[in-house]
């Protein structure tokens, strides 16, 4: 529905994607539809302040022609990726998987539905990091811009209730992304089809080709999560995004500790999968980012921060989300100036202290142990640590076992 352009942003001195919408879109009796479209684009995206989702800076108009100004992405998508690469490795599925199911976390929590998870929304940075762009057709609980009875999406990645024109919510999301998943592992499409009709009586009325019969070595706990997934009553899948999340993580760790040998027939533990460690920020740093926060909000700026500071990993992150809750463009432009001449805990000066060949390797290793939230704890830990030996030392806390934590910190070497 648009074409993007590479632009600069002089006010900000950054790198940004303009989305325009298309021009042959902008007359006849749609005009109003796509332009509200557009817009809602821009408000949904806008709230969903994620790492993992795609931020939009702003809406307006130019000489008619509306257009979103986003934050530009140097990444391929992942539908790019399995064309050109084929089927991807269970680690690196269930890692892109897990990023999805945050963003869809925060997309839902904020009572949002993507409503078109498919492999072209979603974004593969070089480091391994996912980012999920095109809330186009996304609806709010509340809304009433998209019909419950009108088919919007994308044919193979449909729930049924949605192939179905029914109203939606966040399960019909985690459908999609069991699609997705199934895909990522198997090279194919679990309801294929050569046309609409064909794949709306597979998604409707038959289960999914059997993704044991395509992928020799899949993990059983993992086809467990998948088929859950793509159950075609959404009482039946998970219950929230972070459900499905944590168990797509220990099927993946339950994978690897079942390839492991055994000594002996001792029964063994599973450990659980650790919860992200609360960020760290120094307390001189988050006052002064309040101080700057209160001139443009007032007293409820502590508030924000110390929200705030609970969902980012990093600092850009955290003023990200801060910007959000400022409502006057221009002031949330003198906010990120203050910021940025004030040097606050400059990121730079601990990013010297590992590079990111150093975190994308430890990101790798720690996948095996933790799962899909070693992007997480990397990016927190590259936060924090003020040399590489304090940096893996930190990641190597995650992991509950010595053996695995000396196996995690010799993959340095």
């Amino acid at each position: 529905m648009g074409v993007i352009y590479a632009a600069h942003d002089p006010v900000i001195d950054r790198k940004v994607a303009i989305k325009l919408i298309r021009a042959d879109l902008l007359s006849g009796d749609d005009q109003a539809d796509y332009v509200a479209r557009f817009q809602r684009e821009a408000r949904t995206a806008g709230r969903c302040a994620h790492s993992n989702i795609v931020a939009i800076y702003d809406f307006a108009v130019h000489e008619g022609n509306p257009y979103l100004a986003m934050e530009y992405v140097e990444a391929s998508n992942l539908g790019q990726v399995l064309a050109k690469s084929g089927p991807l490795p269970q680690a690196q599925a269930v890692a892109i998987a897990g990023q999805v199911l945050d963003a869809l976390a925060c997309a839902h929590g904020l009572g949002i539905v993507h409503r078109d998870v498919k492999p072209a929304n979603i974004l593969l940075l070089a480091n391994g990091i996912v980012k999920m762009t095109d809330f186009g057709i996304a609806r709010f609980d509340n809304s009433n811009m998209t019909q419950a009875c009108s088919v919007i999406g994308t044919p193979s990645y449909m729930s049924p209730e949605q192939c179905r024109g029914e109203t939606v919510d966040g399960r019909s999301d985690l459908f999609s992304t069991g699609v997705v998943l199934y895909e990522m592992l198997s090279g194919a499409r679990p309801f294929p089809g050569r046309n609409f009709v064909e794949i709306a009586h597979r998604l409707l009325s038959e289960p999914p080709a059997d993704l044991r019969g395509r992928v020799a070595d899949v993990s059983p706990a993992l086809v467990q999560v998948i088929e859950r997934a793509l159950a075609k009553q959404p009482a039946d899948r998970f219950a929230s995004a972070g459900d499905m999340a944590v168990a797509v993580a220990a099927a993946l760790q339950q994978a690897a500790s079942d390839s492991e040998p055994r000594q002996d027939d001792r029964t063994v533990v599973r450990p659980r999968v650790p919860a992200p460690p609360a960020p760290s920020f120094a307390e001189a740093t988050l006052s002064k980012i309040e101080r700057h926060l209160a001139q443009h909000v007032g007293p409820i700026a502590h508030h924000l921060v110390q929200d705030a500071v609970r969902h980012a990993g990093t600092l850009d992150e955290l003023y990200a989300t801060l910007e959000q809750r400022i409502d006057r463009p221009e002031e949330r432009t003198r906010f990120r100036k203050a910021i940025r001449d004030s040097q606050v805990e400059g990121p730079a000066a601990r990013a010297a202290a590992v590079g990111a060949d150093e975190m994308l390797r430890a990101e790798r290793a720690l996948v095996r142990h933790v799962g899909p939230i070693a992007g997480i704890l990397v990016k927190r830990a590259s936060n924090a640590a003020r040399s590489a030996d304090e940096f893996w030392q930190l990641l190597a806390a995650h992991i509950d076992t010595v053996a695995a934590r000396e196996v995690f910190l010799r993959s340095r070497e």
